[in-house]
């Protein structure tokens, strides 16, 4: 049986919620960690905060700040916990996506208490990290997208035209995260939110959400990652919205997305130019060749979000978070099958 719980609703000053990741702590609490903070995204007011569970989210807590400036936005692309220490990959921005640096901040203490954010210089500015792919090689990979300045590099993507067209690529560390090297940058649309996966042949796929097109587009790597071939076209819907992918020990891959080919709505609303419902788990048995098994999680009117979280231990559920209307953030545990 599916579980579901209230995590956060976002209330003034705080309504907006997005950006949400649930993860499982050394000490065995959930967290899940999100961005918050006024009404819109992006803007001053947007800082990032968790909600915790002690009893495998049934129930949550209050908010916490993780990270808040007077003077700038900030926003997180990614949550990795290894080692006993949480690493929240983040974005600090002057309010538009302008003057974007990238950081990470680190806890030793179950997100108690936060480190200064530091920079992460693996990635150049106006660019950005998705989920880490630990493969069964031992290597991390890390897909990003980046947004090369046409001009000034502090003007925001939204403002020189670059946001149209941006690249895609991974960055690769052989030592768990101390550093990273780059792969080959492909061209990417608009907003990526790639994700990679191993095949069972040793190949790499990143899958990426292309604005527009009304599904997924796709790129593979047969070297480890080093070079990423042009993207192509795929037949899983996607109206435009984030979407998460994981490997099972035996070789399945689930994706948990929003399978809409509908990239506008006639009551969009400003940053809801699609269609983000239902929201449906599948699972492929033949390395994404086919879908078989193809579920809807939820088909509540209303947009159902940017999921991301983990598969538990046993591979009995993928546990993850995403946000309602861009208001609320919802736990669901969705059993595989």
């Amino acid at each position: 049986m599916d579980r579901k719980a209230l995590v956060y609703k976002g209330m003034v000053p705080n309504c907006t919620c997005c950006d949400q990741a649930l993860r499982i702590l050394p000490n065995g609490e959930w967290i899940t960690v999100f961005m918050t903070g006024g009404n819109i995204e992006p803007e001053l007011a947007n800082f990032v905060a968790l909600c915790r569970s002690r009893d495998q989210g049934e129930t949550w807590g209050p908010l916490e700040t993780v990270l808040r400036r007077d003077d700038k936005g900030c926003t997180l692309t990614e949550v990795v916990v290894h080692g006993g220490e949480i690493i929240v990959f983040v974005n600090i921005h002057g309010g538009f996506f302008d003057q974007w640096h990238n950081f990470t901040i680190r806890s030793r203490d179950n997100g108690h208490t936060w480190s200064d954010p530091a920079p992460f210089t693996a990635l150049p500015r106006r660019g950005f990290v998705r989920n880490l792919y630990v493969s069964s090689w031992g290597e991390w990979y890390m897909p990003f997208q980046y947004y090369e300045p046409t001009g000034d590099p502090d003007a925001s993507p939204l403002k020189d035209g670059s946001f149209q067209q941006m690249w895609v690529g991974t960055l690769i560390s052989g030592d768990e995260g101390a550093t990273w090297t780059s792969s080959n940058r492909v061209r990417g649309r608009c907003w990526a939110e790639d994700n990679v996966v191993e095949l069972r042949d040793g190949r790499l796929v990143m899958l990426m959400r292309a604005d527009g097109t009304g599904c997924l587009w796709r790129s593979e790597s047969t070297d480890r990652g080093r070079i990423w071939s042009e993207p192509v076209r795929t037949e899983i819907p996607n109206p435009g919205s984030k979407f998460r992918l994981f490997r099972l020990r035996d070789g399945r891959i689930v994706l948990v997305h929003n399978p809409n080919t509908q990239t506008s709505h006639p009551n969009s609303k400003h940053y809801a130019s699609c269609n983000r419902n239902p929201l449906a788990l599948w699972v492929s048995t033949d390395d994404m060749q086919t879908w078989a098994h193809q579920r809807v999680i939820t088909d509540f009117p209303g947009h159902l979000a940017y999921p991301d979280g983990v598969v538990d231990a046993a591979e009995e559920y993928v546990h993850f978070a995403f946000d309602y209307n861009r208001h609320d953030v919802i736990y669901y545990g969705a059993r595989l099958p």
